[in-house]
């Protein structure tokens, strides 16, 4: 009965152990559920999301907004120069001696006087001749040991006509100038951002088929391995040559290169794209590596009609032709008489009541007469040189054409490739599928089935290759086109 009773206890206690560590199982995996279910799952980034984040992030725009705002205050400080100047100082002088100017030290002739005005009476203790004076007996008549003054004046300045500026109320040139400078680093500003919107779009979609095609590289690893093997054991069994193996293992050697250089490449755009959306660290992106749809292609007449005459780089040029323009007026003004208003006000006293003030005011006229040609040889460079602007705004829309047409061109042959690597990918799928087929009834070889999955995920990764290149291509279409057709948000 006591040995009936042993087992039965010793089953209890190992089927209470069991059930203890079955419920402690479920409650860890519980646990962990439950903190899965907690734990918010990161956002993964699609495309226009990373362009948002990089418009707020890029240096290169902040930069723009500042170069933008500095010509913007440049054009103010222009505009202010031309209007009245009011200035004041105030000084306080301590000195010593005795008046000097350059006729009271000057020596002429052996005796050491030189001619003046007629002595006062009883200056002239040396018997001088009339008309003359002793400076060396004269000098120190009036000496000061230490004396002190202090003056207080303001000065008054107005442009009437310089430069081109009337009385600084008219668009002079110094002013139209600084704005043309402005608009003209406006529309840059503005093909920056499409240089920023380019390079993220451009960064995210190589990034993110990378990361795709890294499953392809991996497959292909694996399959060549299996590949070797069954080589190496033909080669034993003397099925096949020493060169089939060779073959197979370069062939895997190459495929695992492959795959290290894809890994790699999406290593370099994820800290790419970290960077450019101010992130610290590439462990903070995540993105969402399903590849935008390809878009409509635009309408060439959309592209190159009237939108044209909108593009930023036209309107950068014609924004530089203005500057050019400003530039030769402002010289040929030089040339013209200018007309200045001055005028001051001086108070000084030796802090006592001994005090004087002086006020002036002056008009004058300054008239260039003659300066070697220099300033006429100025106006003509300038003038070529806006010649030279104005010819260069056809040169800038043809190069904007022949960009687009270029992409369209591109973005054609792109899209023949694709149609026939299409018809390859079935064929290949096709042919997988009846060697597989044929394979499970045992009427196959194993290296044909191998051989054909290699030969679809080959055509699989050309065809992807190829579609990223076209999206990147309507990247660049969208660059060129200046804002006319956009393709991605902005």
């Amino acid at each position: 009965m006591t040995k009936s009773i042993l087992p039965h206890a010793r089953r209890l206690r190992s089927s209470a152990t069991a059930a203890a560590v079955v419920l402690y199982s479920l409650g860890t995996a519980g646990a962990q559920a439950q903190q899965a279910i907690e734990e918010p799952r990161p956002h993964l980034l699609t495309l226009n999301d990373c362009i948002s984040m990089a418009l707020n992030e890029s240096p290169a725009l902040e930069a723009s907004r500042f170069d933008v705002a500095a010509a913007t205050e440049e054009a103010r400080m222009a505009r202010a120069k031309l209007l009245p100047q009011l200035t004041g100082s105030a000084a306080a002088e301590v000195f010593s001696g005795s008046p000097t100017s350059k006729f009271s030290v000057v020596n002429v002739g052996d005796n050491g006087a030189i001619i003046t005005s007629t002595p006062p009476p009883g200056k002239n203790p040396g018997n001088f001749p009339p008309g003359t004076v002793n400076t060396k007996n004269n000098r120190g008549t009036r000496s000061v040991d230490v004396g002190g003054v202090e003056l207080y004046s303001a000065h008054f300045s107005y442009g009437l006509f310089k430069d081109g500026s009337i009385l600084g109320l008219n668009n002079a040139p110094a002013i139209a100038k600084d704005r043309a400078k402005v608009r003209n680093l406006a529309w840059t500003s503005k093909l920056r951002r499409d240089e920023v919107v380019d390079r993220i779009t451009d960064a995210y979609i190589t990034t993110a088929s990378a990361l795709n095609r890294a499953g392809y590289a991996e497959r292909r690893v694996r399959l060549l391995d299996l590949l070797v093997g069954i080589t190496q054991e033909q080669q034993k069994q003397g099925l096949l040559l020493p060169i089939d193996l060779k073959l197979a293992q370069g062939q895997l050697s190459g495929a695992r290169s492959l795959a290290k250089i894809l890994r790699e490449q999406g290593v370099a755009g994820s800290i790419e794209l970290s960077r450019a959306l101010g992130m610290d660290s590439m462990n903070e992106l995540h993105l969402d590596t399903t590849l935008p749809e390809p878009p409509d292609p635009p309408s060439a007449a959309t592209l190159l009609g009237s939108s044209l005459n909108h593009h930023p780089k036209l309107e950068a040029q014609r924004a530089v032709i203005d500057e050019a323009k400003e530039d030769y007026r402002l010289e040929r003004y030089r040339l013209y008489p200018s007309v200045n208003l001055d005028g001051s006000a001086l108070h000084i006293d030796d802090f006592g009541n001994n005090n004087a003030n002086v006020y002036s005011g002056t008009i004058s006229v300054s008239i260039p007469i003659f300066d070697f040609g220099a300033q006429i040889a100025t106006t003509r460079a300038k003038l070529l040189k806006y010649k030279a602007e104005r010819a260069r705004l056809l040169s800038v829309a043809d190069d904007v054409t022949f960009e687009v047409v270029k992409t369209y061109q591109e973005i054609y042959v792109l899209s023949q490739n694709i149609l026939s690597l299409q018809e390859e990918v079935s064929k290949a799928d096709r042919d997988l599928q009846v060697i597989s087929s044929q394979q499970q009834q045992g009427i196959a070889p194993p290296l044909t089935a191998i051989e054909k999955e290699l030969r679809l995920i080959a055509k699989k990764d050309d065809l992807d290759g190829v579609e990223v290149r076209r999206l990147i291509l309507y990247a660049v279409l969208q660059k060129a086109a200046g804002g006319s057709w956009q393709w991605t948000a902005k």
